[in-house]
């Protein structure tokens, strides 16, 4: 019989509408959403992906269904084979991810980082312009705001005046950048390497946004920098600019994304511990503030900053005392 301890009974019978009986499923980790992964194993060896959607989150399917009609015909992403009014079963691309493999073979990783950078330009091709508002500088200063209150204020405990106008100005800056097509959450570990091929996940927030906005995301997310290095780092951003043919004010509107998305994922990672008790999410913080840091030394403009913002971190005295408010 099939393994259904961990899988909602409309899950469990989706799957026996589309599978037959002969499944077992086991839980795949999943991302800061609600969303339920789970791996489908059948009785010839071979595997799927079922993705669930809770009730509060449904909707959101029908926009991942959208985003998989405008992106598919132009990137590799897995293959959608069925779906229902709060499941889809896809093709299984694995648990390898790009971030897993620069971590295995720097050399390696760094080729494939630059063919993630040739993939992002050919998923902004595609059409899925209308699928999600495009970003605003509201929304831009929203993300920052969290920021501020998840961050500074509660994980940070420290005061946040003089925040408010810098985090204005950065996202009405942002805001006046040229816009393409944006995946919102390109990294290394939404990207999946299966037999040398690179397949896109968790595209369903694609937007029209800055042009470096995914880069910045791909060179930077979970301190992939650090591996890296600035040099490549840079060597990359030179790469990118030159297969979307950008002015050579691309580095400068580089750094410019990056200060905004570090700080915005600051609020990110202090959210998910504070609010759902993720506490891994607080090893991320750290490279974070290093991105900020990075961004500074070419912002000059913003260095006030470096002031205002709380720079350094303790991992492990923040999870202690996590751990003690939860208990």
């Amino acid at each position: 019989m099939p393994d259904r301890s961990s899988l909602p009974d409309e899950a469990a019978d989706f799957l026996r509408q589309h599978l037959g009986d002969s499944w077992t499923t086991a839980p795949l980790a999943g991302d800061a959403s609600v969303r339920a992964y789970y791996r489908v194993s059948l009785s010839d060896g071979s595997t799927l992906m079922l993705a669930w959607y809770p009730a509060e989150v449904r909707p959101q399917l029908r926009r991942f269904l959208d985003a998989y009609e405008a992106v598919s015909p132009f990137c590799r992403v897995p293959e959608v084979l069925h779906h229902g009014e709060a499941a889809s079963l896809q093709q299984d691309v694995g648990d390898r991810t790009l971030f897993d493999l620069l971590h295995e073979d720097r050399a390696e990783g760094v080729r494939l980082y630059r063919a993630a950078i040739d993939a992002l330009v050919e998923f902004q091709r595609s059409h899925g312009r209308g699928i999600n508002p495009p970003f605003t500088a509201d929304f831009f200063y929203a993300e920052l705001e969290m920021t501020r209150e998840f961050y500074v204020e509660k994980l940070a405990g420290s005061a946040s005046a003089g925040l408010e106008t810098l985090f204005r100005k950065i996202a009405d800056d942002l805001s006046r950048h040229p816009y393409v097509l944006c995946h919102r959450d390109y990294h290394g570990q939404n990207i999946h390497v299966v037999n040398d091929e690179l397949f896109l996940i968790d595209y369903q927030d694609l937007r029209m946004g800055p042009d470096t906005y995914d880069l910045a995301s791909l060179l930077r997310d979970r301190g992939v920098c650090r591996i890296l290095g600035e040099e490549t780092e840079e060597e990359l951003v030179e790469y990118y600019r030159a297969r979307t043919g950008a002015d050579e004010g691309l580095r400068h509107r580089y750094f410019a994304t990056l200060l905004q998305r570090s700080i915005k994922i600051l609020g990110t990672f202090s959210k998910q511990p504070l609010v759902r008790g993720r506490l891994h999410y607080l090893d991320f913080i750290p490279p974070s503030l290093e991105s900020v840091r990075r961004a500074l030394r070419e912002l000059p403009e913003y260095a006030e900053l470096e002031r205002l913002l709380p720079m350094t971190f303790d991992v492990d005295a923040a999870r202690e005392r996590l751990k003690e408010v939860s208990s």
